[in-house]
């Protein structure tokens, strides 16, 4: 199954071209076409008034995308609660915890969470979810994570993020694409933030803004970077130097993009030799992690690597991985530019 889901992601994202691709295509564009119905059925519902749109006592900021995964949105939602914390809101963030494993919760719930603290709240119904954390009175604001799509709540801002080297995969939709929606759909956004601009270049990005432009010529869009924060043991959680982690090394995550991870590797002086990338929200299993061991076992590598939205599913089994060296990569975002204006964007909600 694992292999199958890999393989369909890869005709999706492009990455697979030959005979038996060709084949799928017609099948997996007839899919998109119900796709695409099935959401536009679902927002005209919620259009005139036949499923209801709830509307919080505070400021809601969306922070979403309209392909599938690969554009960092989980670090952003971080940097976001550090700038309205120093604008002196106390936000809540809502999360919907997609693929929840045995836990309870998803990788990015748990990520989440350890970074930012208990106002990480996690529900499907991000309504539900709302009405239950408010209760509390302590926020004065909502971070709907991945909430675009989230039509059900009325939002005072949606913040798009599209990767700048890829912004709309190839042009379809899921499953043919990447594309949860059509690009013209841009045109409810609020503000842009083009990521991962370090791996783009200036035309990529001049074509990313064009692109985005033509369907929302209005919007501000500004650019950034995931870059490393930081470098740690798996097992004693000490902070290490990038030259400890410099060299031939194995590496694994389940990323909406994993060429950026092996990039960040690259970029840190790392020769990931052995690079294993499952599909994005994987749940490992036992199994998985000792194929992983028994091939670093074969390959002479006793050093992995993987990120920290990856470590948290695999804390129950990490002792599999004892003899070797567990490190853990820490990923940031930056903005590059446009800061001052997404500030200014904020600082209007509250006079609203």
């Amino acid at each position: 199954m694992k292999g199958l889901e890999r393989y369909l992601t890869d005709i999706a994202c492009g990455r697979s071209r030959g005979f038996m691709s060709a084949c799928l295509w017609p099948l997996l564009w007839c899919l998109s076409l119900i796709y695409g119905a099935a959401v536009v059925c679902k927002r005209t519902l919620y259009r005139v008034g036949i499923l209801k749109i709830f509307r919080a006592p505070v400021p809601v900021i969306s922070v979403g995308n309209i392909i599938a995964g690969g554009t960092g949105k989980t670090p952003f939602v971080v940097a976001l609660y550090q700038i309205l914390r120093q604008e002196g809101y106390s936000p809540m963030v809502l999360t919907r915890g997609y693929m929840a494993g045995q836990e309870g919760e998803s990788d990015e719930a748990q990520m989440l969470t350890e970074l930012i603290g208990p106002c990480v709240y996690v529900g499907a119904d991000r309504v539900k979810t709302f009405e239950s954390a408010c209760k509390s009175g302590r926020y004065d604001c909502v971070i709907l994570d991945d909430g675009f799509q989230q039509w059900g709540l009325a939002r005072d801002l949606d913040i798009v993020l599209l990767d700048s080297k890829h912004p709309f995969g190839n042009g379809s939709l899921i499953p043919a694409g990447v594309l949860r929606e059509t690009e013209r759909n841009l045109k409810r956004a609020g503000c842009v933030v083009l990521t991962r601009i370090d791996r783009a270049s200036p035309d990529e990005i001049s074509m990313a803004r064009t692109g985005v432009a033509k369907y929302n010529p209005s919007v501000f869009c500004a650019l950034g970077s995931h870059i490393p924060g930081g470098i740690r043991s798996a097992f004693t959680g000490k902070k290490v130097l990038p030259g400890d982690i410099q060299g031939a090394a194995a590496a694994f995550c389940a990323i909406g993009d994993p060429d950026s991870f092996r990039s960040t590797l690259v970029k840190s002086g790392v020769d990931p030799q052995l690079f294993t990338a499952f599909p994005d929200h994987y749940l490992f299993t036992c199994e998985d992690m000792r194929k992983v061991v028994a091939d670093c076992r074969a390959r002479k590598l006793n050093r992995v690597i993987t990120t920290h939205k990856d470590f948290v599913k695999i804390k129950a089994s990490q002792d599999i991985f004892t003899g070797f060296e567990l490190f853990i990569i820490d990923i940031e975002f930056v903005l590059t530019y446009g800061k001052t204006d997404i500030l200014s964007i904020i600082r209007r909600l509250r006079r609203t």
